[in-house]
């Protein structure tokens, strides 16, 4: 039997590598990675490195995908966090470096509602989560607003809890270092691009590749113009747009699919003058609701050769809630290399050696698994499978992904076992 994978990012990759099938992959762009991929720009200062914002392998709740791994050079780092709240600089987590905030009625309302904080309540919504797992004053001066920027929406009870257990990135009241204290990364000037390139070794990869429709009752789809014949479809492009592509789904599917939000994005990529500020910061995150971006991280203090000696290449996460399109999002970006130099990241706009602007249809999905269990449920009744961060429609990381993409390999091998068994029985049984 072979499986058609769609998409070569880290999950699609991830899967190829796990399965015992024969997998034919199909990727619709010249590359792999998805928006996991590296790139880097020769300038008259040297070579910068970057990704497309922070891929940051935290692999403590996923241990098993590092055997995916097995081979590839990925260095330990430990988190070097903040969090710049009332134009001062915290150790991240919040929840734990308050204690030094100036204000000392702040201090003593959070540390009362830290002592009261509700592990073991049943959660309604994200706003709900939040607000139970630290309490108001955090709430409100911290986690409300930043994300609020992060998801592009101002009211954080419209999202689901969501499948994943973590937070996202802000996760923890009683680990002093946080769900993502330590992580791993590639060693050398690769960059978080080095892990889909190693997941690709001895892969193949069908490149421009574009699927455009998929027929269930045919078990057909067209693929740059021909129709081609598919046993088993594994998916990781959006799943409203996969539903949106099965040309006889079911009516009510689709109606589900259109109602799944998600946000928009933009990552900044700013190879500039190093300063005293950047230190040796991982990166930063900026819930002040006036500021166009909600974290702003430096790959080369991860990684060093990704900038020449004497500068940096960091990375800007602008918020969707300034932007709803490309254009509107490009033309923040004056206006975020401001922001920048007035918190002293950079010192002039004449340090700025190299700047690239990559806007994202889709950042974040807002979880809503009312809707989503309905559409895998249908789906997966037809051999179609969707899976990683937009497959499944939740907020996640590269290694969760990987962990579901080897999940369902395993899965889909004893499917192929039990099918077997029953097929020797069958003519065992006709004898």
């Amino acid at each position: 039997m072979t499986i058609h994978v769609i998409g070569a990012g880290v999950t699609g990759l991830s899967f190829a590598k796990a399965s015992k099938d024969e997998v034919t992959i199909l990727e619709s762009c010249e590359r792999i990675g998805g928006k996991a991929l590296s790139y880097k720009v020769e300038t008259s200062v040297g070579t910068f490195g970057f990704d497309v914002g922070g891929h940051w392998f935290h692999y403590q709740s996923t241990p098993a995908v590092l055997d995916i791994l097995q081979g590839l050079d990925l260095k330990a780092h430990t988190r070097k966090a903040f969090v710049y709240l009332h134009e001062r600089f915290f150790k991240f987590p919040i929840q734990q470096s308050y204690i030094w905030h100036p204000d000392e009625k702040f201090v003593g309302n959070v540390k009362k509602e830290l002592q009261l904080a509700n592990s073991d309540h049943e959660y309604t919504n994200y706003e709900d989560m939040l607000q139970q797992s630290y309490g108001l004053t955090l709430y409100e001066s911290f986690f409300k607003d930043y994300n609020s920027k992060m998801y592009g929406i101002h009211d954080l009870s419209e999202i689901g809890v969501g499948r994943f257990e973590t937070i996202r990135n802000v996760r923890t009241n009683t680990n002093v270092t946080g769900y993502n204290g330590d992580f791993l990364y590639p060693q050398g000037d690769t960059g978080a691009g080095g892990i889909p390139l190693f997941l690709a070794d001895h892969l193949q990869i069908n490149y421009n590749k574009k699927v455009t429709s998929i027929n269930i009752k045919n078990k057909t789809m067209i693929i740059n113009n021909a129709t081609v014949s598919w046993d088993t479809i594994v998916s990781t492009m959006p799943l409203n747009s996969l539903v949106g592509m099965v040309k006889d789904v079911d009516d009510h599917i689709l109606a589900l699919s259109k109602q799944l939000k998600f946000s928009k994005g933009m990552i900044l990529n700013l190879g500039v003058k190093k300063t005293r500020l950047q230190g040796d910061m991982s990166w930063v995150y900026f819930p002040d609701p006036h500021l166009h971006f909600y974290r702003v991280g430096f790959y080369s203090n991860v990684e060093s050769s990704l900038a020449p000696l004497g500068y940096c290449s960091m990375y800007v996460e602008c918020s969707p809630l300034f932007f709803g399109n490309k254009e509107e999002a490009l033309a923040l970006v004056p206006t975020i290399i401001k922001e920048l130099i007035e918190i002293g990241f950079i010192h002039h706009a004449d340090e700025i050696v190299t700047t690239k602007a990559i806007y994202l249809d889709h950042n974040y999905c807002l979880p809503d698994t009312s809707k989503t269990k309905v559409i895998h449920h249908y789906l997966e009744s037809a051999g179609i499978y969707s899976i990683g961060r937009y497959g499944s429609w939740h907020w996640s990381s590269q290694h969760e992904d990987m962990q579901q993409a080897w999940d369902l390999a395993n899965k889909l091998a004893l499917r192929d076992l039990s099918n077997s068994q029953k097929m020797r029985t069958k003519v065992i049984l006709s004898l």
